[in-house]
């Protein structure tokens, strides 16, 4: 292949004339999975995969990846590095064979793999029909080259792919900014960032419970971060964790590009190629009718009334709105263990700042209403445990007036987290969910609050129950993940 066949290539890949020095507008901020990544593109023999929602980074994180491969190896390697996005108009001309183009540029590279390795990045790769039976073909040659690939809406798009890509491909999912990656990225440069480091790493270690929630403990009782924080966990409630949304001028431009991108193409474009569905409308109703209150536990036949659509409905639904990475379930504990047989279930979203531009909040209305903060609070708290390393299970209990809002198997260790996002408080309450958490077999509880609260009441309750408690300001439990 010449590269002269396909001009629009020098345009994505500049590191070919100036061997790389030319990043300059590639922010110098890592997410806390480049590490990961980066190893693995390098030492694995699968392939390797990038999913998650739109706008979160994904192609940021590929040419973070592709500046770092060219600082370690040196300036020859920049000839053996391809990035194209796969939705580029030049593959959609009359004349453009994608097929064709994509088998070039995989013989031209293969041959280039004589001088060290070649790496091929393939942005938004569900573009290109078939994809994951050419890489498959390519894997199974053993062609010389490490293909990286990404995209949006990754479980409608990877479905099929995955079932012939099994033990080929390793997929990293990247989600929206945690509240940790928020603040390092608002605090670059600033005396946060070695604590930020410090703490953010301590859970990838391999922590026993007690050692854990000493960790909470003592992070709280240095005085560190609670007040340092607490006003960007506000601005964390309204803003959300898609960086792309924070430079921009005004509420109403930030409200319209997360509407846009995030509600509109990913329903009416992703869900309309992805998962061949054809009635985006109903979708789009049914998913607005989830907004109003995150976190609370929804009763499939209730909503189906609320919002005029059928049940059976409903439950083909959700699922396509998790494989978008709008919303997820967490199912319901029932005995053992937590099963989607249950018919009820609690429904999160990926990121509130979603709601708050489809209901056009500003952030004094959003601090005003504790109620809905609350909400929040559980929310951010839940997105967050997904994160934990070793998570085995999460699920949330109910029974009756008995109520903890979430269960977390770590291997065989079980956790209790009750979300109270008060000012002070109420001893009775945190006595009844001591008492729920040991009832199911937890060994420690944890509850996250507003404040930072006396520790004579953390006491109190340890020696009461024999478990191991910690009592958390949100700012601080979320800074571990």
């Amino acid at each position: 292949m010449s590269l002269t066949q396909y001009p629009f290539l020098n345009t994505y890949n500049p590191w070919w004339q100036d061997g790389g020095i030319t990043f300059s507008g590639l922010p110098m901020f890592r997410r806390d999975v480049f590490d990961d990544l980066y190893a693995d593109i390098q030492r694995l023999p699968q392939m390797v995969s990038v999913t998650g929602p739109r706008r979160v980074g994904k192609s940021t994180l590929l040419k973070q990846c592709i500046r770092k491969l060219i600082l370690d190896h040196g300036t020859g390697q920049a000839q053996r590095i391809v990035y194209f996005t796969m939705d580029d108009p030049a593959l959609l001309l009359p004349h453009a064979d994608m097929d064709r183009f994509f088998e070039d540029l995989v013989a031209e590279f293969s041959q280039r793999a004589k001088g060290g390795t070649v790496y091929i990045f393939l942005d938004e790769i569900q573009k290109f029909p078939r994809w994951e039976l050419y890489l498959k073909k390519h894997y199974d040659l053993k062609t010389p080259v490490r293909f990286v690939v990404s995209g949006s809406a990754s479980a409608p798009i990877f479905r099929k792919s995955r079932e012939s890509l099994l033990g080929r491909i390793h997929d990293y999912q990247v989600l929206p900014f945690s509240f940790r990656e928020y603040v390092a990225f608002k605090s670059q440069n600033t005396n946060f960032s070695k604590t930020l480091k410090v703490h953010g790493n301590a859970m990838r270690l391999n922590h026993t419970i007690s050692e854990t929630l000493k960790l909470l403990v003592d992070f709280v009782h240095t005085g560190e971060s609670s007040d340092a924080f607490i006003w960007k966990l506000e601005d964390f409630f309204f803003e959300g964790g898609f960086p792309e949304v924070w430079n921009l001028p005004d509420i109403l431009a930030k409200q319209e590009y997360l509407y846009q991108n995030q509600i509109e193409r990913v329903i009416f474009e992703d869900l309309l190629i992805a998962a061949e569905f054809r009635k985006p409308e109903m979708l789009r109703r049914f998913y607005l009718g989830l907004l109003a209150d995150p976190g609370r536990e929804t009763n499939v036949t209730k909503l189906s009334k609320d919002i005029g659509i059928a049940a059976a409905t409903i439950a083909n639904y959700f699922p396509l709105l998790e494989a978008t990475d709008l919303v997820w379930r967490l199912h319901k504990y029932t005995g053992s263990r937590a099963t989607p047989k249950a018919t009820n279930f609690k429904s999160y979203l990926i990121d509130l700042a979603i709601r708050n531009a489809v209901l056009k909040l500003t952030p004094e209305r959003l601090l005003a209403d504790e109620p809905v903060l609350g909400l929040y609070a559980e929310n951010i708290v839940a997105n967050h445990l997904r994160r934990w390393p070793g998570l085995v299970e999460l699920a949330y209990y109910r029974d009756r007036d008995k109520e903890l809002d979430f269960i977390v198997d770590l291997g065989a260790t079980r956790i209790g987290i009750e979300v109270k996002y008060r000012n002070a408080l109420n001893e009775r309450e945190l006595t009844r969910s001591c008492e729920l958490a040991k009832m199911l077999g937890c060994e420690a509880f944890v509850a996250v609050c507003k404040m930072r609260q006396d520790i004579a009441l953390q006491k109190r309750l340890e020696e009461k129950y024999s478990l191991q408690i910690a009592i958390v300001p949100l700012t601080d439990f979320l800074m571990l993940f």
